[in-house]
């Protein structure tokens, strides 16, 4: 099945199906060369930069006949080989199975733990005293309903933690201080937070009808999550778990928004990008050397239930993941110790960015992108040729809870999403969401002349970064001299136009399919939304917003920056 194919239910695809399926789907030979080129990046020395290796280890994988022990013995033979640290994460089958435990136990190095992998089994749910809600001839349900902490209440989530914890410290004499899965919700969190003082938690990327649910809106890296939305930062110390989240699977920052891919577009060695020395290498240079304010993360690995023989990329990523940790940019650790540092380094969510001025895949035209994160938004500002426009921003607010905070999911295809601006995937057509020329939503640039006439401002030449610790200017070159400048700062966007003669006003053009936007009314220095009930804003500054037939339009008053104020607080 392809991605392409769109729009379909959420939960149709799971990412073993893209595995089986990728290997006949057609993978475009440009996304795949054998050198890449690299765009200067300006990055600050002082930022906090980390790789995990975490691979975590089933025991039962009912959908098909699978080794499940070789993965560990081949992995941990790789890492061993490399000198690496390496977070080993068990799901309670293996927790409990043999030969899991007895094999770490032998084989781990001092500088390599484990933990758990918080999804539900028969056997964890029996010892926890909660009903068993999968399949009877299944020791593991993968459905959402089943495998996740959300598909129970929240009292029936604090037994299935204590279990875990319990049996873990059974095992090893002391409580985990890594705890992740692709869902864990904010009752969990805060749980294992408050109770067993864990130092890391680690939850899916942002992916559209995966393995059962949708996640989007959420930060870019890390996080401290808030106790209401795993998926949000914490914008008052009040609601903030002391606990980091950290986003999982290495995302490619670039394609994986639009959705376009037949493959995940990720970090793990079993999809296509993963195995491509030039997208490793360029997602490796990111990490250790982009642009990135205060704070860079990401996480390599590979569960087991994959097979060995599926994982063609692993040996290639742990040898050039042992290169960049000579090369002295970047802390490879395990998931504990990068907790650890995050909490001495930062007190709340700190500014973060990923910048790729380069294609990952060395395609024409070339695709780049800058990601911006804040406690209080996320933004992207993305380039397609010489066309650049924002694709997404979300905010942030602490009275707006995950949808299953209380309420117990009961089917298999979920979405959470969180509270957008622009939403560039969801807002957009159906035929934009199939790889089609459409109604792409964006804010795009234009400028507006004495005779009220608007233009696309096009890019002629390469933009360029410069970063503080909490602001990241992109100087973007347009035709005539002129340069427009986007400078994302923690509260804040702000977009100006520097040189040339002319221009007349800028303005900001946001267009969407109305029906699929959550706007609901437009005030000259307001844009009002509502999403699941959830009342939100975003402010203007210096210009004046105007509802359209597809959108908002914004002009600027006067000289001087255009601001896009989107904290809620």
């Amino acid at each position: 099945m392809s991605l392409k194919r769109l729009p379909r239910p959420a939960g149709r695809s799971s990412r073993r199906a893209f595995l089986a399926n990728g290997v006949k789907a057609y993978f475009a030979a440009s996304l795949l060369p054998t050198t890449a080129s690299w765009a200067e990046d300006n990055r600050l020395p002082a930022a906090l930069r980390s790789i995990n290796v975490m691979n975590f280890l089933r025991a039962e994988e009912p959908r098909e006949p699978q080794d499940l022990f070789r993965p560990l013995k081949q992995q941990m033979a790789l890492i061993r080989e490399h000198r690496l640290p390496a977070t080993w994460l068990l799901q309670y089958d293996a927790l409990v199975e043999w030969p899991f435990v007895p094999f770490l136990k032998a084989q781990m190095p001092r500088d390599h733990e484990v933990g758990i992998w918080f999804e539900m089994n028969r056997k964890i749910c029996d010892d926890a005293g909660v009903e068993w809600r999968g399949r009877k001839d299944w020791e593991w349900d993968y459905h959402v309903p089943v495998a996740y902490s959300i598909g129970y209440t929240p009292e029936e989530r604090r037994k299935l933690a204590d279990a875990a914890m319990r049996r873990f410290r059974q095992v090893f004499g002391r409580d985990a201080k890594v705890v992740a899965s692709w869902n864990l919700d904010a009752v969990t969190l805060a749980h294992l937070a408050d109770h067993y003082a864990v130092d890391a938690f680690a939850n899916c990327r942002d992916q559209i009808a995966t393995d059962g649910f949708t996640i989007w809106g959420g930060p870019i890296a890390g996080y401290y999550p808030s106790r209401r939305n795993a998926w949000s930062p914490a914008l008052s110390a009040r609601n903030q778990i002391a606990t980091p989240m950290f986003r999982l699977l290495g995302q490619d920052p670039v394609y994986y928004y639009d959705n376009r891919m037949p493959q995940p577009d990720t970090m793990e060695p079993v999809w296509k990008s993963g195995q491509s020395p030039v997208f490793v290498d360029a997602f490796l240079k990111m990490i250790a050397e982009g642009a990135t304010q205060r704070f860079a993360y990401a996480q390599l690995g590979q569960e087991n239930s994959f097979g060995w023989p599926a994982m063609k990329g692993y040996a290639m990523q742990m040898e050039k993941l042992a290169e960049v940790r000579d090369a002295g940019h970047v802390h490879v650790e395990t998931m504990s110790e990068t907790g650890r540092r995050f909490k001495r380094a930062f007190r709340s969510t700190p500014a973060q960015a990923q910048v790729m001025l380069a294609d990952p895949f060395d395609n024409t035209p070339a695709e780049r992108t800058v990601w911006y994160q804040s406690q209080w938004y996320r933004a992207n500002l993305h380039f397609r040729g010489e066309e650049f426009y924002l694709r997404d921003l979300h905010v942030y607010e602490d009275g707006f809870a995950e949808p299953y905070l209380a309420d117990v999911v009961r089917q298999h295809g979920i979405e959470q999403r969180l509270l957008a601006v622009l939403d560039g995937y969801h807002w957009s057509d159906e035929a934009v969401q199939a790889g089609r020329d459409g109604v792409r939503a964006a804010g795009r640039l234009l400028a507006q002349g004495r005779d009220q006439r608007t233009i696309a401002l096009r890019m002629c030449g390469t933009p360029a970064m410069q970063e503080t610790p909490d602001e990241l200017r992109v100087s973007v070159p347009v035709c005539e001299g002129r340069t427009i400048e986007v400078a994302f700062s923690p509260r804040e966007v702000e977009l100006r136009v520097h040189g040339g003669s002319g221009l007349g006003k800028l303005v900001l053009e946001f267009e969407w399919v109305p029906e699929r936007s959550a706007l609901r009314s437009v005030e000259r220095e307001r844009m009002l939304y509502r999403f699941r009930d959830f009342d939100y804003a975003m402010g203007v500054a210096n210009g004046t917003a105007a509802a359209t037939d597809s959108g908002v339009r914004v002009v600027t008053k006067a000289s001087g920056a255009l601001r896009l104020l989107l904290a809620q607080t």
